[in-house]
């Protein structure tokens, strides 16, 4: 099995726990899409994270795959990769959004799958050959919560990102908050100054507000922006002293913050949000 993640889908890395109920299964992580990555990512520090969170989740990884589908060189290492494993069969499994047909299309050269940003396509298994393998792409592991389940398809393309990310850093005084479009606003609830480093497309417009101000801009967003809804949800995440976190915005993107520090998070009532250890640096 090619458990297959995006990196910004690394907060379910390990939501499907197939692996203990299967343990006859070979499983190897694929990150895709680490172009998104600002260029000094350090890769090795990511993989020596993730390689730690599958051991604390009791999850048997054989290897851990960086790459990028639309890297020539990366998918060409990853063919001869699998030529060499002992197996018949090759299975890609993963979110929705994560690029498994992509995947399959450069290993078996089928150019009938679809592959586009639009989420949920593949709908009932596909099969292909590379040599005397035979792959599987298998229909997206649904994950709530995604742009695309309560977003019109043209919107969430827009805010998705598809090219190298670089890191919009803000300083949020207590009190100070941010508006990411009409979708959320992250909000300095603590008693200390802290810094966000956020992950996201450039065309999704991020703006400085206060506390007072966050919710009642929210409800109005509809008629200032293209991006919004009507319910948001208010979660706060409490984040020890020197502890880097990463807070995930469904498959919009994310932010880094370190403690000590206290962020509130309105953000659409049906948006997956998370706070878990970040993976890079």
């Amino acid at each position: 099995v090619l458990l297959m993640s995006s990196v910004l889908h690394m907060d379910v890395l390990f939501n499907a726990p197939f692996s203990r109920s299967r343990p006859d299964l070979s499983v190897v992580l694929v990150i895709n899409q680490t172009d998104l990555l600002p260029k000094d990512t350090n890769k090795d520090v990511l993989l020596d994270n993730v390689m730690k969170r599958a051991r604390k989740e009791h999850i048997d990884i054989r290897d851990i795959i960086l790459m990028s589908a639309r890297n020539a060189t990366d998918i060409e290492n990853l063919k001869a990769y699998l030529m060499k494993i002992k197996t018949s069969d090759i299975y890609l499994l993963g979110v929705q959004n994560a690029g498994k047909t992509t995947v399959f299309r450069a290993l078996t050269g089928d150019t009938d799958a679809l592959a586009m940003k639009k989420a949920g396509l593949t709908q009932q298994p596909i099969t292909g050959t590379m040599g005397h393998l035979t792959v599987h792409d298998m229909p997206g592991l649904d994950q709530k919560g995604y742009l695309h389940t309560f977003l019109p398809y043209g919107t969430y393309k827009r805010l998705i990102p598809d090219k190298t990310i670089d890191p919009r850093i803000y300083t949020l005084r207590p009190g100070q908050s941010l508006m990411l479009e009409g979708l959320a606003g992250v909000t300095n609830t603590g008693k200390d100054t802290c810094t966000c480093v956020f992950y996201v497309k450039k065309e999704l417009g991020i703006e400085k507000t206060n506390a007072e101000r966050i919710k009642d801009r929210l409800g109005a967003a509809s008629k200032t922006h293209k991006a919004s809804c009507d319910v948001h949800v208010r979660q706060s995440f409490p984040i020890k002293d020197r502890t880097k976190m990463r807070l995930t915005f469904a498959d919009m993107g994310f932010m880094h913050v370190t403690g000590p520090a206290h962020i509130s998070v309105d953000a659409c009532k049906a948006m997956h949000i998370s706070l878990t250890e970040a993976l890079f640096r």
